[in-house]
């Protein structure tokens, strides 16, 4: 690799760590909102249940059941991967940047030791 294919490089993996910001943004904002509307159900849900009388035991196993409530954990349980997977590649994108810098600080060294930087 020359310098500059690794400045390009560190150039284009700076752009996706900004892209990739601002998706864990829209995708934090999705979590939460999948988080809000299924507490909301599950609230709703129990209160449905109490209002007929239902044993308390039985009530956080019936709630989990309700169909709604499963299809919203089921959203919750997916934007929560799908954030955890972008932060993930996030981790990828810093370390592509460190790894380049590394190499940018090693071919820096090979040159001063060789005489021509």
């Amino acid at each position: 690799m020359t310098p500059d294919e690794i400045m390009r490089g560190m150039s284009q993996k700076n752009l996706l760590l900004q892209a990739k910001n601002e998706e864990l943004l829209k995708l934090s904002e999705s979590k939460a909102q999948a988080e809000r509307t299924y507490n909301i159900a599950v609230a709703t849900e129990v209160l449905h249940l109490k209002s007929e009388g239902t044993a308390a035991t039985l009530i956080g196993t019936l709630v989990k059941g309700s169909a709604t409530v499963a299809d919203l954990k089921y959203k919750l349980d997916i934007a929560d991967g799908v954030l955890r997977a972008c932060q993930e590649s996030l981790r990828d994108v810093r370390t592509a940047i460190d790894c380049y810098r590394s190499i940018l600080s090693w071919m820096k060294e090979e040159l001063q030791k060789s005489g021509i930087g």
